[in-house]
C-alpha cells in the first residue's frame, strides 16, 4: 500500500498544481490581454520640457517617436537576428522558456554571478507594457504566469510584431523602423545581415552600445569607430549565434562581420538641444527616472526661450565654416540660481558633446576675481599698492614641500617696461599699482602675490563655497587658473558680486510631473549661501567694471551698455582656452572658446573673440533686464584715487579712477567730502563719473 500512497502523491500533487495555476490563469487571460490590448492602444506619451513661462520648447519624442510597421514587414534577417539573439525558441515555449531557465541557472552556478538571463519575447514585452521594472521575485512569477496566458489568446506572429514595435531601442527611440530611419536612414525592410544583427545585440542596453561619452566629442553625422566596440563585439555575438543555429549560410554572415559599421548619431527634436541633454542627465542621474524619453513626463524647466534663441543665433553668426574652435555659452540668474540659457557648441547634430558642463578647462585669468574677493574678504580693498615685478615665490604644498614659483605676464613686461595711458591721455610708467589696475589689466604677478597673502589653502576652502573644486596638488598658479572648471561652475561662482554676497546652486530644473500629472519632484523654495559680505560683492562690482570699461574686456562694452555692467577675461597658455564672463544687473553670461583636443588656437584671447561674441549677446539680452531692479549699493562714497601709489588724487597724478569707500573709511575719518573742498588742488575736468577715462590702447 505504502507504493500507492506514493504514487498517487507523485502524481497528484503535480496535476493538483496544474490544475491551481490553470484556475489563476482562466481570469487572468481575461485581465492580461485587457491590460495589454489597453497599453498598445494608449496614446503615444512624449516627455515635453517647458521653459519658464509654461511654453514647450523641446519633445523627448518616446512612443509616439515611432512608426509601426506589420510583423512581416521587417527584414527576414533582422527578424531572425532578434529572435536569435532575444529569444532562439521563441516558437517552440509556451510563453516561458523551462529549458532555457535551465540552462541560464547552470551558466550563473558555473560563474558565481549573473551571466545569463531566461525572458522571452513574450515576457520581455509584458515587462515592457504591463510591469514596473523592480527585480522582485513576485514580478518574476507575475510576468511568467501573464507570459503563459497571453500565449493562450494571441498567436506567435501577433506578440512578435508588437515586440518588433514596442522595443526600446535608445535615444528615444522605440520600435525596429523608426530605429531603422534614424540610425541607418533606411527602413527596417531594407537593412542588411550586418546592420540587422547590430540593432539585435543592442536591445539589452541600448545607450551603452551606442552612449555617447561624456569626454568626448564627434564632428560628422556619424558614430566614430571608437565610441563602437562594445557595439561591435555584442553584434559579433549576435552573429555567431546565428551560425550556431544554422539558420544562414556561412558565406552571409562572414560577409556581415567583414562590413563596416556606420551609424548615424542620433538627433534632438527642437530648440535648446544642448539644454535639454543637460535636463535629461538630471532627470536620470539625480533624480533616478528611467526611461525619460517617451516616459510621458512634464518637465517645467528654467530656460528663458527669448535668451536661448538669441544665444543660439548669435553663435550661429559669430562664426564662419573656416572656423573650426568649439564655444560654449551660458547664461544664469544671480539672484536665483536658474540657469536662462545654455549653448554646449556650435552644432549639437554634429556634436552632442556639452562643453559648457561637461568640458573641464582651465580658466585662466577669468577665476583673478575670485582670488581678489577672497582678498577683499581679508580687509585689502581696491586701493590696496602692489608692486609688479619678476617674482621667485615659495609655497608650501599638502606635504609640507617648499616648491618655487615665478610667474609672467601676458605681455611679457613688468612694471616700468610698460608705458601706459594716463585717464586724462598722459603717458607714464610705474611699477606699482592698487588692486582694481591689477584686475583691469590682468596682471599676473599681483593677482599671484595676492593669493600668496591670503594662502592657497584659504582660497580652495573659498572656491569650495562656490562649488569649484582645486586640487589639493595645486599651489600659487591657482591664481592665474591652472585648475581646471566647466563653464557653468565658473559663471555660477560669479553670482555673488550681484547679489549681496549670495551664492546660489545653479538649477535646470524646477517641477516634474508624470503622465498623469502627480509630482515626482518640485524644486523647494532657492536658499542661498553668504559667501561673502555686501560690502565686498560691491567693490568686485566697481573693479571688474573698470575691467570693461577701460580694461582687458573693453570689447565686450557697447554705446548705452547699462553703468553696472562688468566682467572678466580669461586666456589660457598658448591660446588653447579664451573665456569671458560678465553681467549687467540681472543676468551674467559666460562665453568659453578653444579646441576639443586642447590645441592651441591663433592667438585668440578672451578679451577678443569671446568678448564680442558676449557683446552682440548681451547687447540684445540686457533689453529684457532694463527694468530689473538690483539691490541696493551699501552706502558709500566714490573718490578719485590714484592708480599708481592708491592715495587720495591730485593733479600730479597722471591716471585716476573713482574707487567706493565706506563713509567710515580711515582715510575719510575727520576730513570733509569731496563737495566742501577734500581736493587742495582740483582735478581739471573730473566729473565725479568714469566717463572720462581713456581706455588701455
Amino acid at each position: 500500500m505504502r507504493w500507492l500512497f506514493w504514487g498517487i502523491l507523485l502524481i497528484g500533487l503535480p496535476l493538483g498544481a496544474l490544475g491551481g495555476v490553470y484556475t489563476i490563469l482562466i481570469p487572468m487571460v481575461r485581465e492580461s490581454v485587457a491590460e495589454f490590448e489597453t497599453a498598445i492602444a494608449r496614446s503615444p506619451s512624449n516627455t515635453v520640457l517647458y521653459d519658464r513661462n509654461g511654453v514647450p520648447f523641446n519633445t523627448l519624442r518616446g512612443l509616439e517617436n515611432r512608426i509601426q510597421v506589420s510583423g512581416s514587414y521587417p527584414a527576414h534577417v533582422l527578424r531572425l537576428s532578434i529572435l536569435a539573439a532575444e529569444d532562439s525558441r521563441f516558437f517552440q515555449h509556451l510563453g516561458i522558456d523551462p529549458i532555457r531557465i535551465l540552462g541560464a541557472l547552470w551558466v550563473n552556478l558555473r560563474s558565481g554571478d549573473y551571466r545569463q538571463g531566461a525572458s522571452t519575447l513574450t515576457q520581455q514585452m509584458i515587462k515592457l507594457m504591463l510591469l514596473t521594472p523592480e527585480k522582485t521575485l513576485e514580478r518574476k512569477v507575475r510576468e511568467a504566469l501573464l507570459a503563459l496566458a497571453l500565449e493562450q489568446r494571441l498567436t506567435k506572429a501577433q506578440i512578435l510584431e508588437n515586440y518588433l514595435n514596442t522595443i526600446y531601442l535608445g535615444h528615444g527611440n522605440y520600435g525596429v523602423e523608426q530605429a531603422s530611419q534614424v540610425y541607418f536612414n533606411k527602413s527596417s525592410s531594407e537593412l542588411t545581415l550586418s546592420e540587422s544583427s547590430l540593432l539585435a545585440g543592442i536591445i539589452r542596453r541600448p545607450e551603452f552600445y551606442l552612449k555617447i561619452p561624456t569626454n568626448a566629442s564627434a564632428e560628422g553625422e556619424f558614430y566614430p569607430s571608437e565610441w563602437l566596440e562594445s557595439a561591435r563585439d555584442r553584434q559579433l555575438q549576435v552573429l555567431r549565434q546565428l551560425e550556431r543555429l544554422n539558420w544562414l549560410p556561412g558565406e552571409q554572415i562572414e560577409e556581415a562581420r567583414r562590413e563596416p559599421l556606420d551609424i548615424r548619431l542620433p538627433k534632438s527634436q527642437g530648440s535648446g538641444a544642448y539644454f535639454a541633454q543637460q535636463v535629461v542627465s538630471e532627470m536620470q542621474n539625480t533624480h533616478q527616472l528611467p526611461f525619460v524619453y517617451g516616459g510621458g513626463y512634464r518637465v517645467y524647466t528654467t530656460l528663458d526661450t527669448e535668451l536661448q534663441q538669441q544665444a543660439e543665433s548669435t553663435v550661429a553668426n559669430s562664426f564662419s565654416q573656416k572656423r573650426k574652435e568649439q564655444v560654449a555659452l551660458l547664461s544664469i540668474d544671480p539672484t536665483s540660481g536658474e540657469v536662462r540659457s545654455l549653448v554646449g557648441g556650435r552644432d549639437f547634430r554634429k556634436s552632442q558633446f556639452n562643453r559648457a558642463v561637461q568640458a573641464e578647462r582651465q580658466p585662466g585669468s577669468a577665476i583673478k576675481p575670485l582670488v581678489y574677493a577672497l582678498a577683499l574678504e581679508e580687509g585689502l580693498s581696491p586701493a590696496s599698492v602692489w608692486r609688479d615685478e619678476p617674482l621667485s615665490l615659495e609655497w608650501e604644498d599638502e606635504e609640507g614641500f617648499m616648491n618655487l614659483y615665478a610667474p609672467g605676464n601676458y605681455d611679457g613686461k613688468f612694471g616700468l617696461e610698460r608705458e601706459l595711458t594716463g585717464s586724462t591721455g598722459v603717458l607714464y610708467a610705474a611699477d606699482t599699482m592698487t588692486l582694481a589696475k591689477a584686475l583691469e589689466m590682468s596682471i599676473n604677478t599681483v593677482a599671484v602675490q595676492v593669493l600668496q597673502r591670503t594662502d592657497h589653502k584659504n582660497f580652495k576652502e573659498f572656491a569650495r563655497k562656490l562649488q569649484i573644486e582645486i586640487n589639493s596638488t595645486v599651489g600659487l598658479c591657482a591664481a592665474l587658473g591652472c585648475a581646471e572648471t566647466n563653464l557653468l561652475q565658473l559663471v555660477a561662482a560669479y553670482q555673488p558680486f550681484l547679489d549681496e554676497g549670495r551664492f546660489w546652486r545653479p538649477s535646470f530644473i524646477k517641477k516634474i510631473e508624470d503622465n498623469e500629472g502627480r509630482v515626482l519632484y518640485k524644486r523647494p523654495n532657492p536658499v542661498s549661501t553668504q559667501v561673502m559680505n555686501n560690502w565686498t560683492a560691491f567693490q568686485m562690482r566697481s573693479m571688474l567694471n573698470g575691467v570693461v570699461l577701460y580694461g582687458t574686456g573693453r570689447n565686450a562694452n557697447w554705446s548705452g551698455s547699462p553703468s553696472d555692467i562688468g566682467g572678466k577675461t580669461g586666456t589660457t597658455s598658448e591660446y588653447r582656452d579664451a573665456w569671458f564672463i560678465g553681467f549687467v544687473p540681472g543676468l551674467i553670461t559666460g562665453v568659453w572658446m578653444g579646441y576639443d583636443d586642447n590645441r592651441p588656437m591663433l592667438k585668440v584671447t578672451g578679451g577678443s573673440v569671446p568678448a564680442r561674441l558676449w557683446h552682440d549677446y548681451m547687447q540684445t539680452a540686457w533689453k529684457k533686464f532694463e527694468n530689473f531692479r538690483p539691490p541696493d549699493d551699501p552706502e558709500h562714497v566714490l573718490l578719485p584715487t590714484c592708480t599708481i601709489n592708491g592715495d587720495l588724487a591730485d593733479s600730479t597724478c597722471p591716471d585716476v579712477d573713482l574707487y567706493p569707500y565706506r563713509m567710515n573709511d580711515p582715510l575719510l575719518v575727520g576730513k570733509p567730502l569731496m563737495e566742501d573742498g577734500l581736493r587742495e588742488i582740483p582735478i581739471s575736468n573730473w566729473d565725479t563719473s568714469r566717463n572720462n577715462r581713456i581706455p588701455l590702447p
